[in-house]
């Protein structure tokens, strides 16, 4: 059937209907119309089994079987369809379809604008693209911009994660995920992978996310911080800036710094920039910076490894300590100083060209220095017990130096004093292995192992600086004093 209003361009135009009859019942100038009826209006195209057509209004109301056809490739269908010409603005209802190329929209009623092409939803829908299925309680979707806006409960599952969000939009053309409130990825691989943001966007084929306001990856056993975090899920590589923190849950231990680079695949990260690593004790924790902190695991084995390069420096209530480098295993629990180690234990300055410490569980258990080995405690400004060797072992218990072997080459000075705590001598010998006991950070007893020469002199008969051993160097001034001392150049 022909158009009835052709010269009306705005007007609704009918196409075809098998039954078509004026209904005064309705009021002036509606009509009915029945079987296979067809409209067009603007370009788009709008089918149903019956409808009511009120000409003065320029609306309709359709029913059965509705489908609306716009431009090349969005389709919409339902039960119910109340479309307004003037504004363009159709309401349908009943099992609404909306499809526009690869994008599926279902939802019970829909507003839809064929003037700007965006269709919103207050009542729950379901949106699928590709493998991703869409879930939120309110939508809009923009068809020229191929763009989905959700709100409220959203949900987006796909074979390989899903997603929990606030507030979400949606890129069919390129399908891209942007968060604009509290979201969680949730990784459905075998790491359990959890993504925490506020504010980012993440590609659903190439798994690429990018976050700026402070995001977190979460593993089963590490996890990654910063300011802004860019991630491959596919990869398991994430680099994080700003105020980062890389976390060994196992461990107990923590990494922070200004950048971080994280390969959770292959078990290694890496954080520069004021970096610290934090390892926590049963009641304390040990602090330590250096330029660059690099943890790893060995994928066969499962041991993991820390490494800290260039101006390492460390702090913990009992024991302090700066070198160039440093190194732990969990293989063996050691940890390992390289290149001019100090370490101070309460009142007790070791030093050493390298030294590692052996670690069980939160507590260190030995302590081995190895070359030009040498223990300094301070009596006072110009006093200061010494021991020195080729080679030494220092034993702790409870975290406290308690006993000293020296092996090879062995050397001491140290101070006596009597009940009153004055001095009454200086104790210089020379003897190849020592066995020294220490009570309460000082020395209690010295036995002397295998040719020993000892002498007893008056606290008076000789200078301070005659009792200096050779390689001497008090190195107070060096000491961190707290966990923020750390960072001094």
């Amino acid at each position: 059937m022909g158009s009835l209003y052709a010269q009306q361009t705005t007007q609704i135009e009918i196409d075809n209907a098998d039954t078509f009859e004026g209904d005064e019942s309705l009021g002036k100038n509606v009509s009915r119309l029945i079987g296979n009826v067809r409209f067009r209006h603007q370009g788009a195209i709008m089918y149903c089994d019956s409808a009511y057509l009120y000409q003065e209004t320029n609306s309709l109301d359709a029913f059965g079987k509705i489908r609306i056809v716009q431009g090349d490739s969005l389709q919409l269908t339902g039960d119910f369809l109340k479309y307004d010409g003037n504004t363009r603005q159709a309401v349908v209802t009943g099992n609404v379809l909306l499809s526009d190329r690869d994008l599926l929209l279902r939802t019970p009623s829909l507003y839809y604008n064929l003037g700007t092409d965006v269709a919103d939803y207050v009542n729950g829908g379901v949106i699928t693209s590709k493998n991703n299925k869409l879930v939120s309680k309110r939508g809009y979707y923009y068809s020229k911009e191929r763009m989905v806006y959700f709100r409220d409960s959203v949900r987006l599952d796909n074979p390989r994660y899903f997603i929990l969000a606030d507030t979400l939009k949606y890129s069919t053309a390129t399908r891209t995920a942007f968060f604009e409130g509290p979201t969680r990825l949730h990784s459905t691989g075998s790491d359990s992978t959890v993504i925490t943001c506020r504010k980012g966007q993440y590609n659903t084929v190439s798994e690429k996310s990018v976050f700026t306001e402070r995001a977190l990856v979460q593993s089963k056993e590490n996890g990654l911080t910063g300011d802004s975090l860019v991630f491959n899920n596919i990869s398991r590589v994430g680099t994080a800036f700003g105020n980062v923190v890389v976390t060994d849950t196992l461990q107990k231990l923590l990494i922070t710094g200004d950048y971080a680079f994280s390969d959770d695949r292959s078990k290694y990260a890496l954080v520069t920039g004021k970096a610290m690593l934090t390892r926590v004790f049963e009641n304390d924790s040990l602090f330590l910076h250096a330029d660059t902190l690099i943890a790893r695991q060995d994928t066969v084995s499962l041991h993991k490894s820390w490494s800290a390069f260039y101006g390492v420096r460390i702090f913990k209530t009992d024991l302090q300590g700066k070198c160039d480098s440093l190194t732990y295993s969990s293989a063996d629990s050691t940890l390992s100083f390289h290149s001019a180690p100090v370490l101070w234990s309460e009142e007790n300055q070791l030093t050493a060209l390298f030294m590692n410490m052996q670690l069980a569980g939160s507590r260190i258990t030995e302590l081995r220095l190895f070359d030009d080995a040498f223990i300094t405690s301070m009596e006072d400004s110009v006093r200061f017990n010494q021991i020195k060797g080729r080679n030494m072992t220092g034993y702790f218990t409870d975290n406290k130096l308690t006993s000293i072997k020296v092996e090879g080459n062995g050397q001491s000075v140290y101070y006596t004093r009597n009940s009153k705590d004055q001095f009454t001598g200086v104790n210089r010998a020379d003897c190849s292995d020592m066995l020294i006991q220490i009570e309460e950070s000082k020395i209690k007893s010295i036995t002397l192992i295998n040719d020993p020469d000892a002498t007893l002199y008056p606290v008076n008969e000789l200078q301070p600086d005659e009792l200096r051993l050779k390689g001497f160097e008090w190195l107070g001034s060096l000491r961190p004093a707290d966990k923020q001392d750390i960072f001094r150049r």
